[in-house]
């Protein structure tokens, strides 16, 4: 895999296992823009980028273009539930797609109230959903968080910015290999609790 930042643009490349390439691409746009041909759209902003984005441009064709706003909630619920009711995954806590942690933290939400309602009895769906809303708020939170940051990092489209960005990113690579996946490891290093005993103690950084 790979991930291409530009000036507000990113392209991403993720080869498949059945000898097919996924790519996915962000650029700034108001909320509901839709251009009359998304596939030229897309060779205008990433044609003249570096090889193999133009030449996986074009190949693709209009039909495999899908192209969707990005949305998150920036400011978290005050709760995952009311009630009887309980919320999971994107519906609790949409983020933007930088982490590719959406899928990921909804399987960690499922994995929680599982273990949570391992032997529960009825009159105790209610401290069941405090212990989930307990456990998950806060580490949902910081998710979304860093999730964020990373958005605003990778489109920046200001040249002083951009190039800021890039130097410290080349002097991290020379300097301290490695340093950016290991500040991800708390995201990436969770584990699911030992029934009946969620825990928050594993944020983002």
């Amino acid at each position: 895999m790979a991930e291409s930042w530009g000036h507000g643009t990113v392209f991403g490349v993720m080869p498949l296992s059945d000898g097919r390439v996924y790519c996915y691409a962000a650029a700034s746009a108001a909320p509901g823009t839709r251009a009359g041909d998304e596939l030229a759209e897309l060779a205008g902003l990433f044609g003249t980028w570096h090889e193999p984005i133009p030449a996986l441009v074009a190949t693709a064709t209009p039909q495999d273009v899908l192209r969707h706003d990005v949305a998150e909630l920036a400011a978290p619920l005050p709760s995952l539930h009311r009630g009887r009711a309980v919320l999971l995954g994107d519906a609790a806590h949409p983020m933007t797609p930088n982490l590719g942690q959406g899928a990921c933290q909804a399987l960690e939400d499922a994995a929680v109230i599982s273990r949570l309602a391992t032997g529960t009895q009825p009159d105790e769906v209610a401290g069941l959903l405090n212990s989930y809303t307990a456990a998950r708020l806060p580490r949902t939170t910081d998710v979304v968080r860093w999730s964020r940051r990373a958005a605003t990092m990778t489109t920046w489209a200001s040249p002083p910015a951009v190039t800021i960005r890039n130097t410290l990113i080349r002097l991290t690579g020379k300097l301290a290999p490695g340093a950016a996946l290991r500040s991800l490891t708390p995201i990436y290093s969770w584990q699911p609790p030992a029934e009946g005993r969620p825990t928050n103690d594993s944020h983002a950084p």
